[in-house]
C-alpha cells in the first residue's frame, strides 16, 4: 500500500537523495540534507505548537521506500511578506480620434499573506507515472480536512513558471532581472530564507506589460510544462485561477477555500470494504499518526477497496477530477 504521511527524521537520507536533483525555481523543495533536516525539524516543532516553525513536510512511502515529498506552509507572511505580481487590465479611448488602446500592468502585492500554501511537490525519478503525484497532492487536502483549525480558510498554490528549452525563464530575463541584478538561482535561493531584497529592489509602481517583449509577456500566468499536471490536479480538486503570478518566473497562482475542495465536499465515513469504479482517497488519524492512501470504491455507498483496510477506521473522499 502506498501511504501518505508526515516526514520523520528517519526519512531525511531518502528525501535528500532525490531532492538534490531539483532545479532552481522549486523554491520550497529542500535540495540539501541540511535543508531536509530543517524542514522535518520545523514540521515537528509546528505540530508541537510552535507556530513560527510554519512548515509541514510529507512523504509518500511505497513498499517501505520514500518516493516523493509534498508540503504545506500553514500561514504565509509569518516571517516575511509573500510577494506576487497582480495582473490588471486597462483600456483607454481617445476623445479626438477613433482610437482605443488596451494594456496590462503588473503590481507588486502581498495579497496572499495569511493564506495557507500547498507547496513542495517533488518525486523520485522511479516514482513518476505511478499515481504518486496524485497521492502527494491530494493527501495534503485530506490533512487540511482532518486538521481544519490548524490552517487558514483560504488555500493557495504557487505553480512553477515556464522556461525555454535551455532552462531560461523569459519572464526573469526580460523583467525581474532588470531590477534584481543577479542570477535566477541566486535570487531563488535567497528568497527561500529571506525576501527583504524583493521589497527593497522591486518597483512599487505598476509595470506596463506592453513594454515587454512578447516572450516575457506571454509567460505571466503560464505554468512550466512539467508543472502543468500538478496544476491540473489541484484545479480538478476545486482550485481556481487568479490574477496573481510569481515575481521571478511568472508562474500562475491558484486558490480555493478549504471548505470548497473536492476532499472537503465529499468526505464521509467508510461503510464497507468492496471495490468500485471510482478513484478515492482514504485517510485517518491526526498529527504524526495521520495516514492516507489512494484506492477505489463507490463513494455514494461508502464502499472502498480492502486495500485501505490497514488504515483501520477511516474516512473516504473522491480523488478524481471534479470537472469529469
Amino acid at each position: 500500500m502506498d501511504v501518505f504521511r508526515l516526514a520523520t527524521p528517519d526519512d531525511a537520507d531518502a528525501v535528500a537523495r532525490f531532492t538534490s536533483a531539483a532545479e532552481a525555481g522549486l523554491t520550497t523543495v529542500p535540495r540539501t540534507r541540511e535543508r531536509v533536516d530543517a524542514y522535518i525539524n520545523a514540521t515537528h516543532r509546528y505540530l508541537g505548537g510552535e507556530t513560527k516553525a510554519n512548515r509541514l513536510l510529507f512523504v509518500a512511502e511505497c513498499d517501505g521506500a520514500v518516493m516523493g515529498i509534498s508540503g504545506i506552509i500553514p500561514k504565509l507572511g509569518v516571517d516575511r511578506p509573500f510577494y506576487s505580481f497582480k495582473r490588471s487590465r486597462h483600456a483607454r479611448l481617445s476623445s479626438q480620434m477613433d482610437l482605443r488602446t488596451e494594456y496590462e500592468t503588473l503590481q507588486l502585492t502581498t495579497d496572499f499573506d495569511g493564506y495557507t500554501e500547498l507547496a513542495s511537490i517533488f518525486l523520485a525519478p522511479e516514482a513518476r507515472g505511478r499515481g504518486i503525484a496524485r497521492l502527494l497532492s491530494l493527501g495534503r487536502l485530506c490533512f487540511v480536512e482532518a486538521h481544519r483549525t490548524m490552517f487558514d480558510q483560504r488555500l493557495m498554490a504557487d505553480i512553477r513558471g515556464w522556461v525555454d528549452e535551455a532552462g531560461v525563464s523569459p519572464f526573469w530575463e526580460h523583467l525581474t532581472s532588470k531590477f534584481i541584478d543577479t542570477d535566477f538561482a541566486v535570487a531563488d535561493r535567497l528568497s527561500a530564507s529571506d525576501g527583504r531584497f524583493i521589497m527593497e529592489l522591486m518597483p512599487s509602481l505598476p509595470i506596463l506589460m506592453n513594454l515587454l517583449p512578447d516572450a516575457a509577456r506571454i509567460c505571466a500566468g503560464r505554468p512550466h510544462d512539467i508543472s502543468r499536471g500538478a496544476m491540473n490536479l489541484l484545479m480538478g480538486a476545486g482550485f481556481e485561477e487568479t490574477e496573481l503570478c510569481d515575481i521571478f518566473d511568472g508562474g500562475p497562482a491558484i486558490q480555493c477555500r478549504a471548505d470548497a475542495t473536492l476532499i472537503a465536499r465529499t468526505a464521509r465515513d467508510i461503510v464497507d470494504y468492496r471495490d468500485g469504479p471510482q478513484r478515492l482517497l482514504a485517510f485517518t488519524g491526526t498529527g504524526t499518526d495521520f495516514r492516507a492512501t489512494l484506492t477505489t470504491g463507490d463513494l455514494a455507498s461508502g464502499y472502498i477497496s480492502d486495500v485501505a483496510k490497514p488504515l483501520g477506521e477511516a474516512r473516504v473522499a473522491l480523488a478524481q477530477d471534479r470537472r469529469q
